[in-house]
């Protein structure tokens, strides 16, 4: 089904433009607060942030999903919203030549509550004036996008969060020059904009309210000031073995072979290399690497490590899918060096994940015996992704010149 942004997206309701225009508004009828936000704690920064509940069950994840997708794909926004420019749904970006597939351009992530297992689902949120700005910052960065938004539920009602533009810039952008605060604006533009567009998509839901309820860890100032570069971001910088200069198209081609050996639901990477952890079953979330400006963004899945992790809670959904970053590397204006950046699973874990082990033995009913099991996922995540890279590289005419 091929669905194009169009300016006639029929006649936006009475509901629709109240929901737009209450969005940040002082009119706070149906808006549920946080109620830990106080004076003590507002320099306190969490990376997840609720946006609205509504009645329903795991039966309806797929159709309030869809509900906020097709308002993306479909809708105009710098028309109909009056925002600076446009969304598009990853998977579907018309400058990609990608068409919209609906449900399957979302992606499935397990959720294991601790008596079942269901799929949520994650939208990814692009537009590409806000990703050149922060790709400009550093194109390692890239593996920090795009903004992620999850439909999930407990079996009585369904809840949409998202990652927290403001938390993410603080604690992925570290020490980035902001002199002018325009990095600060652009944050605080995405969270009102993605916040915009997910209750005007939701206008007509007759049990829909709103939530600025905080969740996961909370950061202080201090600990902010303490994150470097290369605590997130871990890089390795390849040149051709005959001194070849590179184009962007050659950095698309290794993003394209990582994601081959990566492999897809039917035949995942455990089919393809060996060496990879049990039962990882590591895949490709999408049939091509993500293309963001400047950079190319492999999602690497592995059901039974989301298993593990939305097990310490849904509100986790949105840390989810490990990313890997291709690109030719600016840095290098003679255009001869590829980077790849992995999201470091060290820093995901011990700062996105930050007290939630032990919060999951103390409310979530998770054993001890279970919880040691996460003593591990940090490193056995990175090298099965460093072995999947690997696989994609030494095939390759690339050589190794240096690691972050």
């Amino acid at each position: 089904m091929e669905l194009k942004k169009a300016f006639k997206y029929s006649i936006i309701s009475l509901a629709t433009m109240i929901a737009i225009n209450g969005c940040g508004s002082n009119n706070n009828d149906n808006i549920i607060e946080d109620d830990n936000l106080t004076e003590e704690n507002k320099t306190e920064i969490t990376p997840y942030q609720r946006v609205a509940i509504l009645a329903g069950t795991e039966d309806d994840i797929n159709r309030v999903a869809l509900k906020i997708s097709d308002y993306v794909v479909m809708t105009d926004e710098k028309v109909m919203l009056n925002f600076p420019s446009n969304w598009v749904i990853a998977g579907a970006n018309p400058h990609s030549n990608e068409t919209y597939d609906g449900i399957d351009d979302l992606l499935p992530i397990p959720v294991d509550t601790g008596t079942k297992v269901y799929k949520s689902r994650v939208i990814e949120f692009c537009n590409g004036i806000y990703a050149k700005q922060a790709t400009n910052t550093g194109q390692q960065r890239g593996s920090a996008l795009p903004c992620e938004v999850s439909v999930h539920s407990d079996g009585k009602n369904i809840y949409v969060d998202m990652l927290d533009a403001d938390a993410i810039f603080s604690l992925f952008f570290p020490n980035t020059p902001d002199p002018d605060g325009k990095m600060k604006g652009m944050a605080t533009a995405v969270n009102y904009e993605i916040r915009t567009m997910i209750m005007a998509s939701l206008a007509n839901e007759s049990t829909i309210q709103e939530s600025t309820e905080q969740l996961g860890p909370k950061f202080t100032e201090d600990e902010i000031k303490a994150i470097n570069d290369d605590d997130i971001y871990l890089v390795t910088k390849y040149q051709n073995k005959d001194n070849k200069v590179f184009t962007t198209s050659d950095a698309k081609a290794l993003a394209n072979d990582i994601v081959e050996k990566m492999g897809t639901d039917e035949a995942n990477a455990d089919v393809n290399i060996n060496g990879l952890s049990d039962n990882s079953q590591w895949r490709s979330a999408r049939v091509a690497p993500m293309e963001i400006p400047g950079v190319f963004v492999t999602e690497a899945c592995s059901p039974t490590y989301a298993k593990m992790a939305t097990r310490l809670g849904s509100e986790y959904i949105t840390a989810l899918p490990c990313e890997v970053t291709t690109y030719l590397d600016r840095s290098d204006e003679t255009n001869r060096t590829i980077s790849i950046s992995i999201l470091s699973p060290y820093f995901m874990f011990q700062n996105m994940f930050k007290g939630a082990v032990e919060n999951a033995v103390a409310t979530k009913g998770l054993s001890q015996e279970d919880a040691k099991e996460y003593e591990t996922l940090a490193p056995t995540v990175l090298n099965d992704l460093n072995i999947i890279v690997n696989e994609a590289v030494k095939d390759s005419s690339l050589k190794l010149v240096e690691i972050k």
